[in-house]
């Protein structure tokens, strides 16, 4: 084996006990931890400021009462906002009859 290849491996090898060393000291997230709790953020916004209404009436605040809403901002010309399009759709008929509303807040990017 030549000192070159030799050299490479020795260094592979200390990144990955590096890594392994930071790993096992970061603190875990709060998520993790049996502890976590939810944080009472307060009441829920009202929606008066939406300014258009598209496959619903105006939605507001005591219509959505004991319902769990899912607010997804996307963006029409974002493949970030496109990929878990699907997937919203899917849960949103999935789970209309348990109490899920969907409301789909579109930001665009571009004034086209």
């Amino acid at each position: 084996m030549s000192f070159l290849v030799w050299i490479w491996r020795t260094l592979g090898l200390a990144v990955i006990i590096g890594v392994v060393i930071v790993m096992l000291h970061l603190p875990k997230p709060a998520a993790l931890t049996a502890s976590a709790a939810l944080v009472d953020e307060g009441p829920m916004p009202d929606l008066k400021g939406a300014v258009g209404w598209l496959n619903s009436e105006p939605l507001n605040r005591k219509s959505l009462r004991g319902k769990v809403v899912l607010v997804d901002f996307w963006t029409y010309t974002c493949i970030n906002s496109l990929r878990p399009l699907p997937y919203v759709k899917a849960w949103a008929t999935k789970y209309k009859e348990a109490g899920l509303v969907v409301i789909g807040a579109h930001t665009p990017e571009f004034s086209f």
